[in-house]
């Protein structure tokens, strides 16, 4: 379990960015949008990569192997607030985690880490708004790669 400094710094702002994004997007529950799902999911994962790399993180910093679960457990959280049964939550979480390795080794989704590292160094000095703008943008990225590769798809289906 991530501590309540880690929470506020690793998990909070992505969850909000996502769930603002979603809404934005159209749909005002943040699980029924796959495309701000995975973009949660790249940007808790690049937020715990750069806390892991931060030689200045505190000394009561979670073990890595929980900073390491974090993304999962961010997304699962999501699922769970859905009223999904565990078993469904599950599924969702295995099909997210699939689609996002998929989109990272495809190349898709990376390369907005920038701004997640960005945003990492804004949160980690207190600066919110700036570290939220900077999520937002990596957010938004990842949407929009999404949303091409998925329609890629389907035209190249539709061939």
């Amino acid at each position: 379990m991530l501590t309540p400094a880690e929470y506020q710094l690793l998990a909070a702002p992505a969850l909000q960015v996502a769930a603002e994004m979603a809404a934005q997007r159209g749909d005002p529950h943040l699980y029924n949008d796959m495309a701000s799902m995975l973009a949660l999911l790249g940007m808790v994962s690049a937020l715990v990569h750069a806390y892991l790399e931060d030689e200045a993180k505190p000394g009561d910093a979670s073990p890595q192997p929980v900073l390491e679960a974090a993304p999962l457990a961010v997304t699962a959280l999501v699922f769970t607030e859905s009223g999904l049964e565990v078993a469904e939550v599950d599924a969702c979480l295995k099909a997210l985690s699939v689609a996002y390795l998929q989109l990272l080794k495809l190349g898709i989704l990376g390369p907005q880490d920038a701004y997640v590292e960005k945003a990492y160094r804004e949160l980690s000095r207190g600066e919110r708004p700036a570290g939220g703008q900077s999520l937002k943008q990596a957010a938004f990225a990842m949407a929009r790669a999404v949303d091409a590769w998925e329609a890629s798809r389907e035209e190249g289906a539709r061939s």
